[in-house]
């Protein structure tokens, strides 16, 4: 119910709303807003001032984009946790509107990370992990690791997993094994922003491969290998980024035979299948002897641990040996102690049921705000979703506007620019610091897309 709430102090000194905006800040301030209270409806408020309602209206947009109040669909006005958000750390509050960053949404990770760091410090195993251990990871880790894999992804053993320093590290080990500089590598042309870095870095040609809304289209990957004679391609099948597409089995079966019939190798990367319930089987279990299979541990814990697997063909596996031991010795013995005690604990796999959770509430934020603007939808939430822009609005006004209004976005890294689907932005989900973050950082981008373009950018 609305509290009968209304400003005391509406004079003629200067604009009517803009009095109302600064009313609402002072009694946030002191106290008597209280965070969760829901102002009057437009009208209720306009008729108790004596003004329109469309300058009560104007008083809630402004208020609205200062973070003070956040308007829902169907339910009201509503006071936000100014406070609260006044109290966040200076990282968490560059965090709070950032729609950027592809992280995970906090579940108390960090006190369980930091709970089995003490645990290791004053525990007697810290002087073995501070020593070298085999470049591989230790068989402990191994065994823990592929373990936990088995059950949510791929069925593996301790001796074809090698423990690395997350994703990108395996990306790049498993790119210098089949390609050289100067190699045409394929890839979704909506692809991983940490995949066009590495090619830059490593000199390979980097070939957009064109998607629809189930991931890579088999006849244009067909096509690709025919016209550059790569060897190798690189894709998220599942809950791709930027696109957030999950490609279907009778999907993965085609780009399997297409991989196979051109003598070719997949590097997948399976960042977010933890997410899938139950899992989806991936394009390396249909092909190991082709496939290098990589996970992190950053989306169902924490980007900082800085660990991930590899699965690769038994071939490669005294190179990969090789590799690691020439570009970082081994993975930090610590880190990947911490990410084995949160399996053994079972606290992993209560992280990736809170992870699940808090992506499907996000998910569905986005969902209800955007509705069709999302270009792909999916039975399984994610950290992230693809927003097709409008029909003559472009994604550098939109980003540039969301600046203006405090929302970061960032645009795409689209490889071939005559793609139908280029003309998008994704917004990742999971960095803002609560779901009401995330509801007020969409519905800003509602707003711009709402709205005419408010100005030229020359």
């Amino acid at each position: 119910m609305a509290i009968e709430w209304i400003p005391t102090s509406i004079g003629n000194d200067g604009p009517r709303y803009l009095q109302i905006v600064a009313a609402i800040e002072h009694d946030i301030a002191n106290g008597v807003l209280a965070p969760g209270s829901r102002l009057l409806p437009h009208r209720d408020m306009a008729e108790r001032l004596g003004l329109s309602v469309g300058t009560v209206s104007k008083a809630y947009d402004e208020a609205e984009k200062r973070g003070l109040i956040s308007g829902e669909v169907g339910r009201g006005t509503f006071v936000r946790d100014v406070l609260s958000h006044a109290k966040l750390s200076s990282a968490e509050q560059k965090l709070r509107l950032n729609l950027a960053l592809n992280v995970p949404p906090a579940t108390g990770e960090d006190v369980l990370i930091a709970q089995a760091l003490a645990a290791i410090v004053g525990g007697p195993t810290l002087k073995e992990l501070l020593g070298y251990l085999p470049h591989q990871g230790s068989e402990r880790h191994r065994s823990t690791i592929a373990g936990w894999l088995s059950r949510y992804a791929l069925p593996t053993s301790p001796d074809g997993l090698f423990v690395t320093h997350g994703a990108q590290h395996a990306i790049s080990i498993a790119l210098g094994l089949v390609a050289h500089a100067g190699d045409t590598v394929l890839a979704e042309n909506l692809t991983y922003s940490g995949m066009s870095a590495l090619a830059g870095h490593e000199d390979y040609r980097l070939r957009g491969v064109l998607m629809d809304a189930h991931g890579l289209v088999p006849e244009q990957l067909d096509r690709s290998f025919r016209e550059t004679g790569a060897r190798v391609v690189y894709c998220m099948p599942t809950l791709q980024t930027p696109t957030g597409s999950i490609m279907p089995n009778e999907r993965r079966d085609e780009i399997v035979e297409i991989v196979r019939k051109h003598d070719a190798f997949l590097i997948e990367d399976d960042a977010y299948g933890f997410l899938c319930d139950p899992p989806i089987a991936p394009l390396s279990q249909r092909m190991p002897e082709r496939s290098f299979y990589i996970v992190s541990f950053a989306k169902c814990l924490a980007p900082g641990l800085r660990i991930g697997a590899m699965v690769a063909p038994p071939a490669f596996r005294d190179r990969c040996i090789n590799a690691i031991r020439a570009t970082g010795w081994m993975a930090t013995p610590v880190m990947a102690e911490v990410v084995a005690r949160l399996i053994e604990s079972g606290q992993l796999d209560e992280q990736v049921k809170a992870k699940r959770e808090a992506a499907a509430r996000r998910y569905a934020l986005a969902e209800h705000i955007l509705g069709e603007r999302i270009a792909i939808k999916t039975a399984v939430p994610a950290f992230h979703v693809w927003l097709q822009m409008p029909a003559g609005r472009t994604t550098g006004s939109l980003i540039a506007q969301a600046a203006m209004a405090g929302v970061t976005i960032a645009g795409p890294d689209a490889l071939q620019s005559f793609d139908p689907m280029s003309n998008g932005v994704r917004l990742c989900l999971g960095a803002p610091h609560a779901d009401s973050d995330v509801q007020f950082a969409l519905q800003t981008v509602r707003n711009i897309l709402d709205n005419a373009e408010a100005m030229s950018f020359v």
